[in-house]
């Protein structure tokens, strides 16, 4: 089994990557595709340097890596959407899929921290519904997981995700000792920190603050339009279940 996150950044999906590594029975993969994007795209990230320096940019090379963990066992990928471009689509048919979405607002506040400029395609927002749209044209129902739901009740969440998976819940899941860990991509010093310091996941309300000047900002309006359309679609998911 592989199953494949879809995110934007600063969506709690690190949080997702560490309920399944500490599982005991999934293998994860922190961003695979990564080196691969900074290789076709000439983007700035904070640790652009040290990822093409030492992680697989060729593609297929990547899948094959994927393909030979999963005979030693189930696998989770932790990915970005703007990676899709990377990725071998009709490989991909066979992996199950999620898509984890975060408002707007919440995920441009705290991304300027590291990136002083960001656009429409280093949200992800767009990535994320055409790929959702790409899966159902062929059959394929992705999950959706809205992250302000996973805070709120993350047991029953995550419960509702495993039953999904058909897979067991555990416990386990919910819980982990600090620090970091070792599938942790060379990212991490710049983005991992909190949950680094966390000890798992407890229910907390997110609260939609965010300062207003955000609001006014074209790449907010852009991002907010699709996330409105995940948020949809992720209530139409919860009508049929």
């Amino acid at each position: 089994m592989i199953i494949s996150l879809w995110s934007g950044p600063r969506n709690l999906s690190t949080a997702m990557m560490y309920f399944f590594a500490h599982r005991g029975d999934f293998k994860v993969i922190d961003e695979p595709f990564f080196g691969a994007f900074l290789k076709k795209y000439e983007l700035w990230r904070p640790s652009r340097d040290i990822a093409l320096a030492t992680m697989e940019t060729d593609p297929l090379l990547i899948h094959q890596n994927i393909e030979n963990q999963a005979k030693e066992g189930p696998i989770f990928l932790k990915n970005i959407a703007n990676h899709l471009p990377l990725i071998d689509a009709e490989q991909a048919k066979k992996w199950k899929h999620l898509i984890l979405f975060r408002h707007p607002g919440l995920v441009i506040q705290s991304y300027r921290k590291q990136m002083a400029e960001y656009s429409l395609f280093d949200l992800a927002y767009k990535e994320q519904y055409e790929w959702l749209l790409h899966l159902e044209s062929q059959g394929i129902k992705p999950y959706l997981i809205d992250s302000s739901k996973l805070l709120e009740n993350p047991e029953a969440e995550i419960n509702a995700l495993c039953r999904h998976l058909e897979i067991p819940f555990t416990k386990t899941m919910l819980n982990w000792p600090a620090g970091a860990l070792k599938e942790d991509g060379v990212w991490a010093p710049y983005w991992y920190a909190r949950v680094h310091q966390s000890t798992g996941f407890t229910a907390r309300p997110e609260s939609l603050q965010f300062p207003e000047e955000i609001q006014e900002e074209e790449v907010y309006k852009e991002s907010l339009h699709y996330f409105k359309l995940l948020k949809k679609a992720h209530h139409e998911q919860i009508q049929h279940c």
